[in-house]
């Protein structure tokens, strides 16, 4: 049976938005921008965050001019039901693609990683049903699990990034360079598909319980998304130099493979990455899952207890997607093609018709 357990604290969407938003794409991102931007590869990152915090306001003044809403209900009321259908099904495929690649790419990556001998489909099936069940529960389930792993990983994770930041000397980052424009462009297309999270901002204002304070809450994880990533960008320069950088596959866990604890039982700190990497896919699926269900039964027009049905049906389809590549460096082409132009489009230009359509049909709609 489902619980529709829907409200959830500011502080709840703050943690997931920073969950939603750090997931497989912080394991390659430095070595992409580092092949477009060499030694500014951490400029481009904190211009193409910043570019993206700023794409948050556009979502959240939308949300606040239709509260009781979500993309169904705004789409229908600025465009009609044709219209406002097609930018739904796009914004349903958009959703699925999405968790398909993230379920690849980390079923992949923990294969090479921790479970070589483990299948990847095995892999696969074991985080979508944990991820079924969460968005099974509902919203404020998501929210109370993301406070839980939020604060169990962060800590760790901080405490190793200090670590890397202590070893590291930084003479491969001077002299300092700034990006090229075509590296700044680039960049904030690989960055975009670190707020990929944001997405959810089209369904989560009528599950928020104070959707008026929901601006600021979503610009700070904005901004500590954005800094957090900037840190790890830089960190990886300064340990690796332009050069090897941008021939690593995974930067990131490579560079934590190189901290090391005394007296610490735990010999392989870069495990404290993925544990946090985990809790973000994990948290970020059940949301493709519980919002992808939630769009088919308002989109169809049925009532809440056909939910269950179109769950079924969204892993299903993430499951199926993910598996249409045949390997990691394929599922990552294929994320890095699409992904910046579908955000492109349902991160800024959507929300700018959005508001523009509302403001000529004469502002607010609680439908």
């Amino acid at each position: 049976m489902f619980a529709e357990n829907r409200k959830i604290s500011l502080r709840q969407l703050q943690i997931l938005l920073l969950l939603d938003t750090f997931g497989t794409v912080i394991l390659f991102l430095p070595a992409e921008l580092a092949q477009v931007s060499g030694r500014g590869c951490w400029l481009a990152a904190l211009a193409g965050g910043a570019v993206f915090a700023a794409v948050s306001l556009l979502l959240t003044a939308v949300g606040s001019k239709m509260p009781e809403g979500t993309a169904v209900e705004w789409c229908r009321f600025c465009f009609g039901d044709l219209v406002g259908g097609i930018l739904l099904l796009g914004l349903a495929g958009k959703l699925l693609l999405d968790g398909s690649m993230e379920l690849r790419l980390f079923s992949e990556v923990v294969c090479r990683a921790m479970l070589p001998n483990t299948p990847v489909w095995v892999i696969s099936l074991v985080i979508l049903a944990v991820a079924g069940f969460l968005a099974a529960q509902g919203t404020e389930c998501r929210g109370r699990t993301a406070e839980i792993l939020f604060f169990a990983a962060a800590l760790p994770l901080v405490i190793v990034l200090l670590a890397v930041a202590a070893s590291t000397r930084f003479d491969r980052v001077l002299p300092l360079m700034l990006p090229s424009f075509a590296g700044v462009r680039k960049g904030i297309g690989a960055m975009s598909i670190v707020f990929q999270g944001l997405i959810f901002l089209y369904f989560i204002f009528p599950d928020l319980r104070k959707p008026a304070m929901a601006k600021g809450a979503v610009l700070k994880s904005a901004v500590t998304t954005t800094i957090l990533v900037t840190v790890i960008v830089f960190l990886c320069l300064a340990v690796y130099g332009e050069g090897v950088l941008s021939e690593k596959l995974l930067p990131t866990l490579q560079m934590m493979e190189r901290v090391s604890f005394r007296g610490v039982f735990l010999t392989r700190q870069d495990i404290l990455l993925l544990w946090f990497w985990m809790a973000s896919v994990c948290i970020f699926l059940s949301g493709v899952l519980f919002y992808g269900s939630l769009l088919g039964v308002r989109l169809c027009r049925q009532q809440e207890e056909k939910r269950k049905s179109w769950l079924w049906g969204c892993l299903a389809a993430v499951f199926a997607l993910s598996f249409l590549p045949e390997n990691l460096s394929e599922t990552y082409r294929l994320r890095m093609q699409i992904a910046p132009w579908s955000n492109l489009f349902y991160l800024i230009i959507l929300p700018l018709l959005l508001l523009f359509a509302a403001k000529r049909k004469g502002g607010r709609n609680d439908a």
